[in-house]
């Protein structure tokens, strides 16, 4: 809306910027000219989203990333763990619950490798996002995306880096703290308290 300078629109890209630092790790995450940032927001949007199903709340809602009655513009992404605290008497902040959230993502990992998922092979998305222009969008014509500084860039007829994209998969293994075939290390599992599952994912390490 503040492209088409609609009335009352106030998430500029500065703002969008300031989002994305406090919720996705850094201003990078919504500069759609670069790759990088993309790994870090990836999983912290994925921790944040887990945590946030497991206590039923509508994702249409939250986060709330922006608001125009905080001084900066930005929301208030705490506001799941204060709910949780409310609710059960127990104090857990942000970080608590994302970490939730993050054990429960590696649960999901562990139950697939075990059932067979292989890991690097099997993460992967189809291969038309590397060669098919991405087209018109109803709601968003020509995809129009933040860019660096106040650009706006039009996304349409973008297609994927496949090696930008094999090189962000190893750059968010090791941001999840897995190894390089994508399968938690003992000492994730040991800092998430997920040790009893050592014994189901740790001889797939050695096949990797």
């Amino acid at each position: 809306m503040w492209v088409f300078n609609q009335e009352g629109a106030f998430v500029t890209n500065d703002l969008y910027r300031a989002i994305a630092k406090r919720l996705q790790g850094s201003e990078e995450a919504v500069d759609f000219t670069i790759y990088a940032g993309k790994a870090l927001a990836a999983k912290m949007i994925q921790d944040r989203g887990y945590a946030q199903e497991s206590l039923i709340l509508c994702s249409y809602l939250f986060p709330i990333m922006f608001s125009k009655w905080t001084d900066d513009g930005v929301g208030d992404p705490s506001l799941e763990s204060k709910i949780v605290s409310a609710v059960t008497g127990n104090d857990m902040d942000e970080e608590e619950l994302y970490k939730v959230g993050e054990r429960i993502f590696n649960l999901q990992r562990a139950i697939l490798i075990r059932e067979g998922h292989k890991s690097r092979d099997y993460d992967r998305i189809s291969e038309y996002n590397f060669t098919k222009p991405l087209k018109f969008d109803l709601h968003n014509p020509g995809f129009l995306s933040p860019g660096a500084g106040d650009s706006v860039v039009k996304k349409e007829d973008a297609i994927l880096d496949k090696k930008e994209f094999e090189q962000l998969k190893s750059e968010y293994y090791t941001l999840r703290g897995w190894d390089s075939n994508g399968i938690p290390t003992t000492e994730t599992l040991d800092k998430l308290g997920l040790n009893e599952i050592e014994k189901d994912i740790g001889k797939y390490r050695s096949l990797g």
